[in-house]
């Protein structure tokens, strides 16, 4: 079950890792990060209805649930979403993702600080390893902005109180269609209040823009999610925080072959630093599911 959780975890992180291209290219053609937002969980939310309808999932949830999956959703989801793909146009997409990117840390801080979880020698050695990995993927010769550093950290805060939240309130138990639709749904909805008195949601855009806003869509408001829900499930939310650092590797390869930018020696030790801390993850949770088995 463990190999399982794994394995959904990293490619959740890897379909999430087109997610800073795709916005590229959409904000090239006139889209912008509100406009993205709400695109990317309306377009999703009728597939996911119809999966639920041939699953014959029952679309019920108590009050309590609605509400937790309202405010993890519409926070967890919506918020990060948006500040995040605000924060490209501050930052750039490498230190904006870099940022968000220390997202683990917070997940740690929060399960330490709230929940008394301890996180163990071994834990502690990989999270300050994928720390040092994260921050190898900063662009030192790029100008920070306090907008967009602040948009960047605050989406990496937004995304760990919705992972601790999928985990500790019980959420991963739910079906993770039947999550993903209720909080799409929310999102979008959430979105088109925020937009009311603004108006930046953008109506009329090229065909190719919603092209690349499905792909986004689909990519990580459906699969994307629900296997990172799965992977809560079978792991943990710091574990699983730790083993989706694969997405800023995979959104500097797609950088490099899609946009052209360079590959530097600092991203390549970072992708090797983050590759090492999740596989003495692996072995460490390994070891440990095979002592327990012999006890």
């Amino acid at each position: 079950m463990r190999a399982k959780g794994i394995g959904y975890t990293i490619l959740s992180a890897l379909l999430f890792g087109v997610t800073p291209v795709l916005a590229t290219l959409s904000y090239q053609l006139g889209s912008n990060a509100v406009t993205l937002t709400f695109y990317r969980n309306l377009m999703v939310t009728p597939i996911l209805f119809m999966i639920l309808l041939i699953r014959k999932t029952e679309l019920r949830v108590t009050k309590k649930q609605f509400l937790e999956i309202l405010a993890v959703g519409i926070l967890g989801r919506g918020v990060t979403t948006l500040m995040l793909y605000s924060a490209y146009s501050y930052i750039g997409i490498s230190t904006s993702t870099t940022l968000h990117f220390l997202y683990p840390v917070f997940v740690a801080l929060i399960c330490r600080i709230f929940y008394r979880e301890k996180l163990g020698m071994i834990r502690l050695i990989a999270l300050a390893c994928a720390v040092v990995g994260v921050l190898l993927f900063m662009e030192h010769g790029e100008s920070l902005t306090l907008s967009g550093t602040f948009l960047a950290a605050g989406s990496g805060l937004t995304y760990a109180i919705y992972m601790v939240g999928v985990d500790k309130l019980g959420l991963k138990e739910i079906d993770p269609f039947k999550l993903s639709f209720y909080m799409a749904a929310a999102v979008a909805a959430g979105m088109l209040l925020y937009d009311f008195p603004g108006g930046k949601i953008v109506f009329i855009l090229p065909m190719k823009v919603f092209l690349y806003t499905f792909i986004l869509a689909v990519s990580t408001s459906f699969f994307a999610v629900a296997l990172l829900q799965i992977g809560i499930k079978y792991l943990s939310a710091t574990t699983a925080a730790l083993f989706s650092l694969f997405e800023p590797i995979c959104g500097s390869l797609t950088g490099t072959f899609f946009l052209n930018e360079p590959m530097t020696m600092s991203k390549v030790a970072g992708s090797g630093i983050i590759l090492s801390a999740a596989v003495i993850l692996a072995i460490a949770g390994k070891n440990s599911g095979r002592r327990r088995t012999a006890d």
